[in-house]
């Protein structure tokens, strides 16, 4: 009895060459024949082919498979796991040994259409894996992550914010460890600030607002607890500034303001609808002063006065002469 040493296959003695892999044929002994009780028939395999990869010989062993021969897909890779071994020593299909011939010969038919398309099918049903859900990189997962951690951080520190900001705050500044200046908040907004500038523990100025800007301050300039200069303020820089020179309460003189520079002063005592004396300024200079008002609204006088404050002239009102305005000069000796 001879064999093939490569795929194991058996010949009589005047055989000389393996059909399947034409491989020399050697002589073996014959096996001896187990009799114990737990003996058993040891199934001969035949590696019948060797495929460059995986995918080739998955489709051949299911092309054996749909005609009923059992085999076996082998390789020397770990399973798939290093596909670099696969290329040097392939993938081995393999079948028992007294199925080897019909096997060859199947491989080496050619198929019709009908049978390699139920081949390829067979092989894809039993080679596809599981569908595997994918899920995004760890790195886009802790990015993603930190992105939102950001943003509710940010929306929490605005909330706890607003809502420390509700109601009625009020800070203080202290001098020589007595209050000296206080701002009053409502609801996250400037609405009052209180000064008080000679330290007697008494506010003497107070400043009010409005949607962020000041609209209006009060003085109390002679310190008895009670304002006696009003300032409004105005959105287009037109503000004015009303005086109790008298402090009695009631307002004496009233000046008008562009810009914050003096545009007119007129003296009306304790309030009085009409003007005693207007003084007129330009880029906050004195020019011109009108005396002797009377309740009817009119001046006796006019006089004008130079960028130093020097009096020019002085002409009594409505009319078209003027008086040049006499300088005295020290005596000589």
């Amino acid at each position: 009895m001879k064999k093939c040493p490569y795929c194991g296959k058996e010949y009589p003695n005047e055989a000389s060459a393996c059909a399947i892999d034409g491989q020399p044929l050697a002589t073996f002994p014959p096996e001896p024949t187990p009799t114990d009780a737990g003996s058993y028939n040891e199934v001969k395999n035949a590696v019948i082919h060797t495929f460059i990869n995986h995918e080739a010989a998955q489709l051949a062993a299911s092309n054996l498979e749909a005609h009923g021969i059992e085999c076996w897909v082998g390789a020397d890779d770990c399973s798939g796991m290093y596909p670099n071994l696969t290329a040097a020593s392939g993938v081995r299909l393999s079948v028992a040994a007294s199925d080897a011939g019909a096997a060859v010969a199947l491989l080496n038919a050619q198929a019709s259409p009908v049978e390699i398309k139920q081949v390829e099918t067979e092989a894809v049903a039993s080679s596809s894996p599981e569908p595997v859900s994918e899920k995004p990189p760890k790195s886009n997962r802790m990015l993603f992550g930190t992105v939102i951690g950001v943003i509710l951080g940010v929306i929490l520190c605005l909330f706890y914010q607003w809502v420390n900001g509700l109601g009625t705050k009020t800070h203080y500044r202290y001098s020589h460890g007595k209050p000296n200046e206080e701002w009053v908040y409502r609801d996250g907004h400037l609405v009052e600030f209180l000064e008080d500038r000679n330290l007697d523990g008494k506010w003497d100025h107070w400043t009010y607002y409005e949607h962020g800007r000041a609209v209006r301050s009060e003085y109390d300039n002679n310190f008895d607890g009670k304002p006696d200069s009003w300032w409004t303020f105005s959105d287009d820089e037109n503000d004015t500034l009303q005086e109790d020179t008298d402090f009695n309460g009631i307002p004496d003189v009233f000046s008008t303001y562009k810009n914050r520079i003096i545009q007119e002063m007129e003296i009306r005592p304790n309030g009085s609808k009409y003007a005693i004396t207007r003084e007129i300024y330009q880029n906050g200079v004195l020019t011109e002063i009108d005396r002797g008002g009377d309740s009817n609204g009119n001046f006796k006088e006019k006089v004008r006065y130079d960028p130093f404050f020097n009096p020019i002239g002085t002409s009594p009102i409505n009319t078209n002469s003027a008086t040049p305005f006499q300088l005295l000069l020290p005596a000589s000796k």
